[in-house]
């Protein structure tokens, strides 16, 4: 079943085009992982994505309904929730009551508590949970960001550069509950750099080079074309 679908979405600011005629579609239940050099559009297609940005041209769906329109809380309340690559989070709140707030917008004080200590635990923020979230390492505020994003309820989880900042030991543990939340039913499309991460996760490979999408389809096999190694690399390498 597809989830999210995109058809020829393009997005200028001003007389700079920052996407090209995207075509993507992400199924339920994978990993899409979306990579690229800097400045290819990643981030500017997970705000397309998201609501942040308005598209120039083009539609996404979402569930098969046209959602190009629709506010970014609107979609959020649909399901769809991402995290940023520089964390959003409440500078003089606890990382406690961070985490709390979206789960007070769905469960009653009692749960959202449990709730709020059971995620907390499960992102490797439990000693952490008393201290105000800015005194965090931005390792850790990487690991709030999806705390937070996953106290939301998503469906369609669109994570920004989540591995930067993490110890080798907690890469791994997060990948390890990156794959979890999978089985939880929740669909991912994960931009990231280090490809360790993104190879061990995703079922398909998004790679975006200059606003357009260079390849797209089986991880391994993009990975070994000679335009994906240039795009990264150079042409020396390739």
């Amino acid at each position: 079943m597809t989830l999210l679908e995109i058809e020829r979405a393009s997005k200028t600011f001003g007389g700079i085009t920052a996407l090209e005629d995207i075509d993507l579609k992400i199924d339920k239940g994978q990993i899409v992982g979306l990579v690229g050099p800097n400045g290819a559009g990643k981030t500017t297609l997970i705000s397309l994505i998201t609501g942040y940005e308005p598209v120039s041209s083009g539609r996404i769906f979402y569930k098969g309904n046209d959602i190009t329109k629709v506010p970014v809380y609107k979609r959020s309340l649909m399901g769809i929730t991402r995290t940023f690559q520089v964390p959003q989070h409440f500078k003089s709140l606890t990382v406690y009551e961070n985490i709390l707030i979206p789960l007070l917008l769905r469960d009653s004080d009692t749960v959202a508590s449990k709730r709020a200590y059971e995620i907390a635990d499960r992102m490797f923020l439990t000693e952490d949970l008393n201290k105000e979230a800015d005194s965090l390492s931005i390792g850790k505020l990487k690991l709030l960001e999806i705390a937070k994003a996953y106290a939301s309820n998503p469906e369609l989880l669109l994570v920004d550069e989540p591995v930067g900042g993490l110890s080798a030991d907690k890469m791994d543990a997060l990948i390890e509950t990156i794959r979890g939340l999978r089985k939880e039913g929740i669909t991912i499309l994960l931009v990231e750099h280090i490809m360790k991460a993104v190879m061990s996760l995703v079922d398909k490979l998004v790679v975006l080079n200059f606003g357009k999408i260079l390849a797209q389809g089986n991880p391994k096999e993009i990975m070994c074309q000679q335009e994906v190694v240039e795009a990264y690399l150079g042409e020396e390498y390739a």
